[in-house]
């Protein structure tokens, strides 16, 4: 059995581009993340402890964001996902990563896996 904690279209500023006129001004960027944890003991539990907090995680996740600056997708990714994988239990991570502005089809962006 997988079972996984997701977060979806988490829409947050930074500054990101390979060219200087595009990191002058936040960017909006829309993150997707997926975690894969065992969530059986939280299910008969019902508590918050043996679970992953969401919460925390989108706030850990939007701290990074929002006060880095980055010139590729791939680079924001990655430290989304090393954030995640801190989290304990947390087994493998997906991230999808992609600006606003191409958000709209055809949307381009950046998907990446991470095991712990």
């Amino acid at each position: 059995m997988v079972d996984r904690i997701f977060i979806e279209n988490l829409r947050l500023k930074c500054k990101v581009g390979t060219q200087d006129e595009e990191r002058r001004v936040s960017q909006e960027i829309l993150v997707d993340v997926s975690l894969t944890v065992g969530l059986g003991r939280a299910g008969a539990s019902d508590n918050l402890d043996d679970t992953i907090d969401y919460r925390d995680t989108i706030e850990r996740i939007s701290q990074f964001v929002t006060g880095g600056e980055f010139q590729l997708l791939e680079s924001l990714a990655e430290g989304i996902a090393a954030i995640a994988l801190k989290s304990a239990g947390v087994e493998r991570v997906t991230v999808q990563v992609r600006k606003a502005k191409y958000s709209n089809e055809p949307s381009i962006g950046i998907e990446i896996e991470r095991n712990r």
